[in-house]
């Protein structure tokens, strides 16, 4: 499922990741329910609703600002950001230089919590200085969560800001980022496995706010994985040219037809093909190939191929951890290798996929 593109602040895309619905509605049913009626009795139901839908969207324009706050310092250091993408309890920002200095990850990592701390010191004199039922609710309840969220992301463990903190003080000091990383990784697991236990204590003791310590304990241990899981990926690919992955491909004449097609190379074994000529180059994927079988003899395969002008390509020059990311981020199982506009080589998922684990397996 695609994530959802709802503006664009300083150039930089703003996506909202579909598990952020569910978790908005959670959150101001939670609030509508029992926060609310806790803490400001003796009001109507629709008070209540009203007082946290505006609470919740607040909070979530507090997040992003607490996202911009990190991509703002990030361009100030010439580092190009091209999206930010919200999740249920926070971001991600995409970062196209991953290998940036520690002294400049540090000042971006923490550039969060301290803006968070600000915020959440705007709603309290906000909260201080007004006397308004529905004002007041939410103002105390955002600088609560503002301070909340300063305070939490600045515990040392990644991919928490105060993790990010913490391994760029690593990589200054060991000069190894995959050492680094596994490090700040390993507190955040360690972390993310004390809120998962705290969480499933309070549900069984009866407490409130159980649900939420292993949602977000569960969240950050599945990222501290996956970051430091990232990082190991990217040495290695970065380390292995192109150039020695890349395998000849099948050309196919783009006005041939589908029917054709079928009968010659359905006992090939392979799902992606080359369709070039003089004036043509694209690529056929078989897997992405939808439509009724009685206008397969009439339609050309120049019709159903994905064009070249299409599809951020690589050169034999590059290394294979940038054909990892634009395959990823294209969603594509293969990437041509072009001279002079031209397909002369192709790079199949599979083959980078069979490198990677062979590097894993027996480095």
């Amino acid at each position: 499922m695609k994530n959802l593109k709802i503006m664009r602040i300083f150039n930089i895309d703003i996506q909202i990741h579909y598990s952020w619905w569910i978790i908005f509605t959670l959150l101001a049913w939670s609030l509508a329910s029992t926060y609310f009626p806790h803490y400001y009795p003796n009001y109507t139901s629709q008070w209540y609703w009203g007082s946290a839908i505006i609470s919740a969207l607040l909070l979530f324009f507090s997040v992003l600002l607490h996202e911009l706050s990190h991509s703002l310092v990030a361009k100030a250091k010439n580092i190009k950001v091209e999206s930010i993408t919200l999740f249920f309890f926070g971001g991600v920002a995409g970062i196209t230089d991953e290998e940036m200095k520690p002294s400049s990850e540090f000042q971006m990592a923490i550039a969060g919590p301290l803006f968070s701390l600000v915020l959440g010191g705007i709603f309290y004199l906000i909260n201080q200085a007004n006397g308004n039922g529905m004002v007041d609710a939410i103002t105390f309840y955002l600088y609560q969560l503002n301070f909340i969220l300063a305070i939490f992301n600045l515990v040392p463990a990644f991919p928490l800001d105060g993790g990010r903190a913490f391994r760029a003080i690593l990589y200054a000091k060991y000069k190894d980022l995959q050492k680094a990383t596994r490090i700040a990784a390993n507190g955040g697991r360690i972390f993310a496995a004390i809120l998962i236990g705290l969480g499933l204590f309070s549900i069984l003791t009866g407490q409130g706010g159980g649900l939420w310590f292993v949602l977000i304990g569960g969240f950050l241990y599945f990222i501290a994985g996956m970051s430091f899981n990232q990082v190991v990926i990217r040495e290695i690919l970065n380390k292995i040219s192109v150039r020695e992955l890349l395998t000849k491909p099948v050309i196919i004449d783009p006005k041939m037809s589908f029917n054709n097609f079928q009968n010659k190379y359905r006992n090939k074994g392979i799902m992606n093909f080359v369709i070039q000529n003089k004036r043509y180059s694209g690529i056929l994927n078989l897997h992405k190939i939808k439509f009724s079988k009685n206008i397969s003899k009439k339609i050309k395969l120049k019709e159903i191929s994905l064009p070249v002008s299409q599809i951020k390509t690589i050169s034999e020059k590059d290394n294979a951890y940038k054909a990892y990311k634009l395959m990823t981020q294209q969603r594509l199982s293969l990437l041509p290798v072009l001279k002079k506009g031209k397909i002369i080589a192709i790079l199949r998922q599979t083959n980078l996929n069979t490198r990677l684990d062979w590097e894993l397996r027996f480095k």
